[in-house]
C-alpha cells in the first residue's frame, strides 16, 4: 500500500500544483457556467418532483420510482464508463510500459490503476448529480441526516460500480485472441444492448386503448430488484426523506459489497493481468493490398483520409459506435411504444411535445458524440500534431478535414434517427420537415464547435482517450452545446406554437406575427452559424499563433 500511495504522489503534486489562482481565475467561466447548469438542473429537478407529489394517491410512489430508476440509470452508466475506462487505464495508458520497467509489483500497478479508474470514470456523475439530490432534500424538507447517509452510501455505490467495471475488462480482455482485442470492446456494446432490450421489451407494455395502464407500466418497471446496489441505495436514502428512522442494514449491505468487489476486482487482475498483457503485445500484419496501400489522395483530402484510415484501424474508436448505436436503438424502440392515442385524449399536443423533446434529445446525444469524436480529434494528433503542420497543408484545411471526418457521418445517423422517431409518433408533414432541417443546422454547428473548441483548447500529452473529452475544455463544449441545442430548440417550439395557434384558430397570421416568425428563423440561423465561425476562426488562431507553429 506504500508503493501505490508513492506512485499516487505525482498525480496529487500535479493536481496541488493546478490549484493556483491563475489556474482559478482561467477556469472561473468554467465554474460559473457548472453553477448555472447547477441551478437548472435543480429548478428542473424540483419542479418535476413537486408536479409528481401532486399526483392524488400516486405521487409519493412515483417519486420513489423516480428516484430508483435515476439511481438504476447512474449504476449503468457507471458500470459502462468503467469498463471502457478500464480497458484504457490498465491496459493502453502509456505509462504500463514505464511502470512495468521499475520494481514495482503487479499489484501495486492494479491498485494504482483502480484508483485512476474509478476516478476518471466518476467524477462527472458526482459533479453533475448533486442537484437531483438536493432537490428531493428541500422538496421534502429532509434533516441533515438523509445528505449525510446520502454521500456515506454514494461512495460504497461507486465503489461497487468500479470493482464490476474492472473484472469485467479484465475478463473481456482474457477471452478474446490478441490479434481480435478490439472484440472485447465490440461485445460490451452488443452485451448493454441485449441487456437493455430484453430489460425494456419486458417491462414496457402498455395498451394504446387504456390510458390507465400507462402509469400500471411504469410502476411496473422493475430498477429495484432487492439484489442490485441500486436497490441498496434508494432503500438506504428513501426513509430519511420523510424523517423516518434509518435503515442501517443496506448502507453496512453497500459498504461491505464494495468492499468484496474490490477484492474480488484485485484478485482476478492478479490472475489475468500478465497474461492479458502478453495476448494485446500489437502484431505487425503483412500482406496489404496494393490497391489500398497504393493509394494516395491529393492534398486536400490527405487528413481526411489518414482520419478514416486511422479510425478504422484503431478498435479503441470504431467499437464504441457499437455501443451508441445499441443506445440509438432502444431509444428509437422507446418512442415506438409511447401509448400516444391514450395521452392524447388528456393532452392534445402531445406529438407535438414529443417532437421537441425529440430534438432536444437527439441534439444531446449529438453533443455528446461531438465531444468523443470531434472535440477530441485534434488532441489524438498528439505529440505527433508537428508532422502534419510540416506538410504543406494549412491549418484551415486540417480543420475542415476533421470537420467533414466527424459531419457526415454524425449528420446521416442522427438526421435518420429523428426522422424514424418523428415517424414512429405520427407527426405531421410540416413538424417532420422542421425537425430534420433543425438537427441538420445543429449538426453543423455543433460540428464545428466541437472541432473549433478542440483546436482551442488542445490536450496532446494525454494517457487515455476518455481523458480528453473529460478535460474542462471538453466539458465547457459539453455546456455550450446543450445551451445552443435548447436555445435552439425553444426559439423554434414558440414559432412553431404561434404557427399552430394560428391554423386551429383559422385566422391567418397578419404582418407582424409573419415578421416574428422570419426574426425566430433568423435568430436561429444566425446563433448556429456563430455558432460554428467562432470557435472555428478562434481554433486556427490558436493552432497557428498560440503554439508557435
Amino acid at each position: 500500500m506504500k508503493t501505490t500511495l508513492l506512485l499516487l504522489i505525482p498525480k496529487i503534486i500535479s493536481i496541488k500544483n493546478s490549484i493556483t489562482l491563475k489556474a482559478f481565475l482561467k477556469r472561473l467561466p468554467f465554474i460559473f457556467i457548472g453553477l448555472i447548469f447547477w441551478a437548472i438542473f435543480f429548478i428542473g429537478t424540483y419542479k418535476v418532483l413537486d408536479f409528481i407529489r401532486g399526483i392524488f394517491y400516486f405521487g409519493e410512489i412515483l417519486s420513489k420510482k423516480l428516484l430508483s430508476m435515476t439511481i438504476f440509470t447512474l449504476s449503468i452508466f457507471l458500470v459502462l464508463s468503467n469498463i471502457i475506462t478500464a480497458l484504457s487505464s490498465f491496459y493502453i495508458s502509456k505509462d504500463i510500459s514505464f511502470l512495468l520497467s521499475k520494481p514495482v509489483r503487479i499489484k501495486e500497478i492494479l491498485r494504482l490503476k483502480t484508483i485512476e479508474t474509478i476516478f476518471s470514470s466518476s467524477w462527472m456523475v458526482i459533479s453533475f448529480i448533486p442537484p437531483f439530490f438536493i432537490a428531493y432534500g428541500i422538496n421534502y424538507g429532509a434533516s441533515f441526516l438523509f445528505y449525510l447517509v446520502l454521500i456515506l452510501t454514494f461512495i460504497p455505490f461507486i465503489l461497487v460500480s468500479g470493482g464490476v467495471g474492472i473484472t469485467i475488462a479484465h475478463l473481456l480482455t482474457r477471452i478474446f485472441p490478441v490479434k481480435k482485442t478490439r472484440l472485447a470492446i465490440l461485445a460490451i456494446g452488443l452485451i448493454t444492448f441485449i441487456f437493455l432490450y430484453i430489460f425494456i421489451r419486458s417491462q414496457w407494455s402498455i395498451s394504446p386503448e387504456r390510458p390507465e395502464r400507462f402509469i400500471h407500466s411504469l410502476l411496473s418497471l422493475k430498477t429495484d430488484y432487492p439484489y442490485l446496489p441500486g436497490f441498496w441505495m434508494t432503500e438506504s436514502v428513501a426513509p430519511l426523506l420523510k424523517r423516518q428512522p434509518p435503515n442501517f442494514f443496506y448502507p453496512g449491505l453497500l459498504l461491505s459489497f464494495g468492499a468484496f468487489i474490490l477484492i474480488v476486482s484485485g484478485m482476478v487482475g492478479n490472475k489475468l493481468y500478465n497474461i492479458n498483457l502478453e495476448r494485446i503485445q500489437p502484431s505487425v500484419r503483412y500482406g496489404a493490398k496494393a490497391t489500398v496501400e497504393g493509394f494516395y489522395p491529393g492534398r486536400n483530402g490527405a487528413v481526411l483520409w489518414k482520419d478514416v484510415k486511422i479510425f478504422f484501424r484503431d478498435a479503441g474508436q470504431w467499437s464504441q459506435l457499437f455501443i451508441i448505436g445499441a443506445l440509438i436503438l432502444v431509444y428509437i424502440y422507446n418512442f415506438k411504444t409511447l401509448p400516444l392515442k391514450s395521452i392524447a385524449n388528456i393532452f392534445p399536443f402531445i406529438r407535438e411535445l414529443m417532437a421537441l423533446v425529440n430534438m432536444v434529445t437527439a441534439g444531446l446525444v449529438l453533443s455528446a458524440v461531438s465531444a468523443r469524436f470531434l472535440y477530441s480529434s485534434i488532441s489524438l494528433e498528439g505529440m505527433s500534431f508537428w508532422i502534419i503542420r510540416t506538410s504543406p497543408v494549412n491549418v484551415k484545411r486540417i480543420l475542415l478535414s476533421k470537420f467533414l471526418f466527424g459531419f457526415i457521418p454524425v449528420t446521416v445517423i442522427l438526421s435518420t434517427v429523428v426522422f424514424i422517431t418523428n415517424m414512429a409518433i405520427g407527426s405531421d408533414n410540416l413538424l417532420m420537415f422542421l425537425s430534420v432541417c433543425t438537427m441538420l443546422i445543429l449538426c453543423i454547428s455543433i460540428s464545428g464547435l466541437g472541432i473549433g473548441m478542440g483546436a482551442v483548447y488542445p490536450k496532446f500529452k494525454y494517457e487515455n482517450i476518455a481523458s480528453i473529452s473529460m478535460s474542462p475544455g471538453g466539458m465547457f463544449f459539453m455546456l455550450i452545446a446543450f445551451a445552443v441545442i435548447l436555445l435552439t430548440v425553444s426559439i423554434e417550439a414558440w414559432a412553431f406554437f404561434q404557427y399552430k395557434k394560428a391554423v386551429l384558430s383559422n385566422v391567418p397570421l397578419n404582418l407582424i406575427e409573419k415578421g416574428q416568425l422570419f426574426l425566430a428563423g433568423t435568430a436561429i440561423i444566425t446563433l448556429n452559424f456563430f455558432t460554428f465561425y467562432i470557435p472555428m476562426k478562434m481554433g486556427k488562431k490558436r493552432l497557428e499563433e498560440d503554439l508557435n507553429i
